[in-house]
């Protein structure tokens, strides 16, 4: 697919803003309930060590999700993405990120890789506190390793971590376009999970040269027979123009979406919010640690990631930068209003519900045993869905067929029992209804969740034990 751009008249006519590319991580507060919270009262009691315990949020472990989306099935018949290579792409990396995954791996009984790190424009420096920007790229890069080798536990780690003096403007693109540029020539047939993102509008007249740049990495990837997946956002459709350096950062006043999760050549990753075995009660939180949740054994539930009390929300809408492509031609107009829409498909990307990720006390000083952190943000969702593709990967080898590579055109041909449709779901007795991804308080309007395919989850969550053959059986002979 050639690079067809939209060019608004409102790009040429505002002010340039500074770029910044922000890691889309989220990570569940302390409250000073959990101190107090017990192995029946609290959400998450996660024995460790070290120990993690939150009286409200609640938090998963790999066996929990993949029973959740029959990951385990996949697993027993030795479908682990052996011989297949996840590629990584952070600003900065981690210090510890080799020693953080092998404790996350002997913790949850996962054989221990070794990460290929890569760091094509410099070896960060860091100092000792991880002070500034450096801390949230380290627990991205954290969660990315984490959970992309829980997916795909044998499959090959490749932390392609760039080093920019800056991660906005023009400075940091070019380090970041060296490390994609890097990664698509060094791992053809490899997944790609990048979990940054910037708000399209943030381009103003930049926008046919910084996209057109990386667009170009991207049609490459495809002839390399790379997948590409790219996190939606997390800040449902009110996303900021400005940050850092720039004062004062301004939420656009209508709704967004952010690139590169908005390039037809990346698959869009949105966010959902699985209950599995207690549903959020919102009615019963009177104050502050009261419980907000109700157990129940054996159920499981998913809604669009849409969480008031954090103002979080999954990305989603309609680009600006794009048309609509081929693989969305089937996918009414009145939905996609001539524009490239995303998310493509989702996974869970909640903090009341998040995934445990080993932090080492270089990263977080206060805890000088390391911590658990429990974290959401579509950025746990991409490097999970990566490993959804590396597993699919490994079949296509067993049975003589390509790689997946470009996901798009082969994703909308699914059948949608593949998937965990998400519809609008109601909380407590009437209490709360979650319908759309507009993040609470912003007065920006959301983009509705329905039936089938919509601009907060796309298709749903896969089913990772019928996604993976039905879309290793469209590839066609090696």
């Amino acid at each position: 697919m050639s690079l067809a751009l939209v060019a608004p008249s409102f790009l040429a006519t505002r002010p340039a803003r500074n770029l910044e590319f922000v890691p889309l991580v989220q990570i569940a507060p302390d409250d000073p309930a959990d101190a107090t919270a017990t192995a029946s009262t609290a959400a998450c009691f996660f024995a460790g060590p070290p120990p993690r315990v939150s009286a409200l949020n609640h938090c998963y472990t790999p066996a929990q999700i993949y029973a959740a989306y029959g990951v385990d099935k996949l697993h027993a018949k030795g479908i682990t993405g052996k011989g297949q290579t996840i590629v990584i792409v952070d600003a900065y990396g981690s210090p510890t990120a080799q020693s953080d995954l092998d404790f996350f791996s002997d913790t949850f009984g996962l054989p221990r890789t070794t990460i290929t790190i890569v760091h094509p424009t410099g070896t960060p420096t860091f100092n000792n506190a991880m002070q500034g920007v450096q801390v949230g790229w380290a627990v991205e890069t954290s969660l990315d390793l984490q959970w992309a080798h829980a997916i795909a536990p044998d499959a090959n780690l490749v932390l392609v971590a760039s080093n920019p003096a800056e991660t906005e403007g023009v400075q940091g693109f070019p380090s970041m376009f060296i490390g994609e540029q890097f990664a698509v020539n060094t791992y053809p047939g490899a997944v790609i999970s990048q979990s940054f993102a910037v708000t399209e509008q943030s381009f103003q007249s930049a926008a046919q040269v910084q996209v057109a740049g990386f667009d170009q990495v991207y049609q490459q990837a495809v002839a390399n027979h790379i997948t590409v997946i790219g996190s939606s956002g997390d800040t449902g459709t009110a996303n900021v123009i400005g940050g850092q350096g720039v004062s004062p950062a301004t939420v656009l006043p209508f709704p967004t979406v952010v690139w590169p999760s908005s390039d037809p050549l990346v698959t869009s990753a949105g966010g959902t919010w699985l209950q599995s075995g207690w549903t959020w009660n919102p009615s019963a939180a009177t104050g502050a640690g009261s419980r907000n949740f109700v157990t129940t054994p054996n159920l499981r539930t998913e809604a669009v990631w849409n969480e008031p009390y954090f103002g979080i929300a999954t990305g989603g809408g309609r680009s600006v930068l794009f048309p609509t492509p081929s693989f969305q031609s089937g996918i009414s107009q009145s939905i996609l209003q001539g524009s490239r829409g995303l998310p493509d498909l989702s996974w869970n990307a909640a903090v009341n519900g998040g995934v445990l990720v080993f932090l080492s006390s270089t990263i977080l000083p206060q805890f000088p045993s390391g911590r658990w952190g429990i974290i959401g943000g579509t950025s746990a969702a991409s490097p999970q869905l990566a490993g959804l593709i590396a597993l699919t990967n490994q079949v296509a080898d067993a049975t003589g067929r390509q790689h997946v590579g470009y996901l798009n055109p082969l994703l909308y041909t699914l059948p949608s029992s593949d998937f965990t449709d998400i519809v609008p779901l109601t909380f407590g007795p009437g209490a709360v209804t979650l319908s759309d991804n507009a993040q609470f308080g912003s007065g920006i309007l959301g983009m509705p969740t329905t039936s089938g395919y919509d601009l907060t989850t796309g298709f749903g969550s896969p089913k990772a034990d019928k996604f993976v053959p039905d879309l290793a059986a469209l590839l066609p002979p090696a």
